[in-house]
């Protein structure tokens, strides 16, 4: 259980943070010229007056302060630790230090598997008897798997990053679910984790949803990309003796999912242009293109996501079903894409 101090540690965390963002939203000439998003005319854009980019500051700065208030959770720890290099690494673009993004893969990549073997981030079974074979005959064999799909959760983070409070709504969603799992399942200390990002999630959208007076820059999608990747394969280490399936947590993360393979294969396959380049033919696009405004995109993006997680949740303990629902998930994505395409054009 925790402690009377903890709760006063709390309250200074949901304060501090709250003074932090105001404080620079304030001074935001004075002190955030290099955070400033000053082009209206790229592709992901859709502001029309200068915003900072702090969004990843603030968020690196709550996972700090949680790190020095709680230091008895160790898992928090690990996610702060991990999230240092993700966060100084990404913070470059957002002060206008522009990268290539194949290099910008790359490093990535080395960080994370880093990061992977040094905390024991490795996965082990997805459900598929091969594959579960496979990676069980070689930790490095689990560590690059658990790369590539760290690897996929920011990247994927980072692509529905663009309008106000998507990517947001979306992970305090999938943290919420992650929260129910952990208390049905007794993990009392990853619930309290969860449960601390939840609150910084609530914090930034404060600023962020339905007007914009942050963004969460790149810095900000990573690290909530990387926070949401961690707390998953937590959860799944943790649920690993239950009757929780791999296909859940798959389920989770269907929309992220969707939006990076199916950009990733549409690019390369059909429109044949380099996938690591931003375009307007993502769903979330071409759901405003419809809605004509960020608030109803956001919302009824996340508002069907939340219909196929009840449905999920019913069946979480049924192997079989979660698999099908994943594929069924999957599916209604690629018919209202379709369906969204056919009207723009």
């Amino acid at each position: 259980m925790i402690e009377i101090n903890k709760y006063f540690y709390l309250i200074i965390l949901i304060i501090l943070p709250y003074i932090f963002i105001n404080f620079f939203i304030n001074n935001k000439k004075k002190f955030l010229n290099k955070f400033l998003d000053l082009d209206f005319s790229k592709i992901q854009s859709f502001h029309k007056k200068p915003t900072p980019k702090i969004g990843g500051i603030f968020i690196f700065f709550f996972t700090m302060l949680s790190y020095l208030f709680f230091q008895d959770f160790l898992l928090l720890g690990d996610i702060f630790y991990i999230s240092i290099p993700i966060f100084f690494f990404s913070i470059l673009e957002d002060v206008k230090i522009k990268i290539n993004p194949l290099i910008r893969l790359a490093i990535l990549f080395i960080i994370i598997f880093l990061c992977v073997k040094l905390f024991n981030l490795g996965i082990y079974s997805v459900q598929f008897y091969y594959v579960d074979k496979f990676l069980n005959s070689n930790q490095i064999l689990s560590f690059l798997f658990s790369t590539l799909c760290i690897l996929f959760i920011i990247n994927g983070s980072n692509f529905i990053d663009g309008f106000n409070g998507l990517l947001g709504i979306h992970a305090l969603i999938i943290i919420s679910i992650l929260s129910f799992i952990n208390f049905y399942l007794g993990n009392f200390d990853l619930l309290f984790i969860c449960i601390l990002f939840i609150v910084c999630l609530i914090i930034f959208l404060t600023f962020n949803f339905p007007n914009s007076k942050i963004f969460l820059g790149n810095s900000g999608s990573y690290l909530i990309g990387l926070i949401l990747a961690i707390l998953v394969i937590f959860t799944s280490q943790k649920t690993q003796y239950h009757k929780v399936y791999p296909f859940l947590f798959a389920c989770l993360l269907s929309y992220i999912f969707f939006e990076t393979f199916f950009s990733f294969f549409r690019k390369i396959f059909y429109e044949k242009k380099n996938p690591l380049y931003p375009d307007k033919k993502h769903l979330h696009m071409l759901v405003f293109s419809y809605f004509k405004t960020h608030v109803k995109t956001t919302l009824s993006i996340n508002f069907f996501y939340i219909l196929t997680m009840v449905v999920v949740l019913f069946f979480f303990s049924y192997p079989g079903f979660l698999k099908v629902l994943f594929i069924l998930q999957i599916f209604f994505y690629v018919v209202f894409y379709l369906i969204l395409l056919r009207k723009k054009n």
